[in-house]
């Protein structure tokens, strides 16, 4: 089977959530014995020097790019509020990337086109005027949740009144341009329930954050401290929304207590707030070059998310790793978790902090919550069983073709 990938940023390397979903997508397809072709838009936020790239999966691929400045412009962001677009989707558009995308179609053949996300949605009418394959657009999350969500949190009027004018715009083009495809792929089965209960009329499939989990075996050694792990894209709004509420309303009672428990945090981009936080009890690790290391060496892994959508790919990876976890249920929402089986569910900072003193303090407790994690990774988010629905489900769609 011909199989197309449209991606709003090159997934090499796989080093966040999306990228490594799409990486692992990839890696199952050609398993599979699928002809798979990338196209990617290359992003100012996250561009790739082509030449840099050691993946050798990208050579085992037909693979082609196209620079995007997408920055968030002043001047456009202010005359965008005198139209009906939304600014969130509009920043991807290029036409001269569009015209690359329809000569790549023109002049090759695909049973299945499958957009990555909504942000590649816009480029949906040169893929359907230049090709008869079906089209499948796979949902990372529902986008214009995740922006009602910071809304709400948004205590600054005037952000306030330009968020929920945002989340409007996006939540009327996410869910206009659904119609408009063959089938969807959903990340959880909480997203195939939203997208039903708006009465979705074409098929939707659920195909939940799957991992290789050979690469997943923990051989690393703890940190000597009583160490508390956060990692995590820091240029992406809802983490540092959730960061700076555990640094705010949890940390300084565990730092008043004394115990020696250190908070370690890594991720890309982290902003200047937190920088200037560090000291001996707060690491500022930034930007780690090996992500499952640092997972590994924590006693425990944070996620305090208070906006979000879809499913966190650094939660199954840190699953998958038998590390316990202790997360909001936003941040957990589409895992098919047990709290206190397999994972820790704190809503507010008195439970997070609560949660934290157990870990240390119940002898038990850590290894318990890691050995649940890892069978339900290993349930519910093996790779390998996953490509072989995934492949059949493929098959459906293109069989339908009329």
């Amino acid at each position: 089977m011909r199989i197309l990938l449209i991606t709003n940023r090159v997934p090499f390397p796989a080093d966040g959530g999306y990228a490594i979903v799409v990486h692992n997508s990839i890696q199952s397809l050609l398993k599979l014995g699928c002809e798979v072709s990338l196209f990617s838009l290359n992003t100012t936020k996250h561009y790739v020097r082509i030449k840099s790239i050691k993946d050798p999966l990208a050579t085992q691929i037909k693979f082609t790019q196209y620079k995007i400045d997408n920055r968030v412009k002043a001047k456009d962001a202010f005359f965008n509020l005198f139209t009906d677009q939304s600014y969130n989707i509009s920043r991807f558009y290029d036409s001269g990337c569009a015209s690359k995308l329809g000569h790549l179609l023109r002049t090759h053949e695909f049973d299945i086109v499958q957009f990555e996300g909504l942000q590649v949605a816009p480029y949906l009418e040169v893929v359907k005027a230049n090709t008869p394959a079906k089209l499948i657009y796979r949902a990372h999350n529902i986008e214009h949740q995740i922006w009602k969500r910071l809304t709400l949190k948004e205590n600054f009027i005037l952000r306030k009144i330009y968020l929920r004018i945002l989340s409007k715009r996006l939540q009327r083009f996410e869910l206009d341009i659904l119609y408009r495809f063959d089938a969807v792929f959903s990340i959880s089965f909480v997203d195939e329930h939203f997208f039903k209960s708006i009465g979705c009329k074409i098929p939707v499939y659920t195909f939940p954050v799957a991992l290789n989990l050979d690469k997943y075996q923990n051989t690393y050694l703890l940190s000597p401290d009583k160490s508390v792990g956060y990692i995590g894209s820091m240029d992406w709004r809802p983490n540092i929304e959730g960061v700076n509420w555990f640094l705010e309303t949890v940390w300084p009672s565990i730092k008043q207590l004394g115990s020696g428990i250190t908070f370690h945090l890594a991720g890309k981009n982290v902003p200047k707030q937190f920088k200037i936080l560090s000291d001996e009890s707060f690491i500022m690790e930034g930007e780690v070059e090996n992500a499952i290391e640092f997972i590994s060496r924590q006693h425990v892994l944070i996620v305090p998310l208070l906006s979000g959508s879809g499913m966190r790919v650094k939660i199954i990876e840190a699953m998958a790793l038998g590390k316990c976890i202790i997360a909001t249920s936003i941040a957990a929402e589409g895992i098919n978790y047990q709290h206190d089986k397999d994972i820790l569910i704190a809503d507010k900072a008195d439970d997070f902090y609560r949660q934290i003193l157990r870990c240390f303090t119940d002898k038990t407790l850590i290894s318990k919550i890691g050995e649940g994690a890892r069978k339900l990774v290993e349930k519910n988010h093996d790779q390998e069983k996953l490509s072989h629905h995934l492949m059949k489900v493929y098959q459906e769609i293109y069989a339908s073709k009329a």
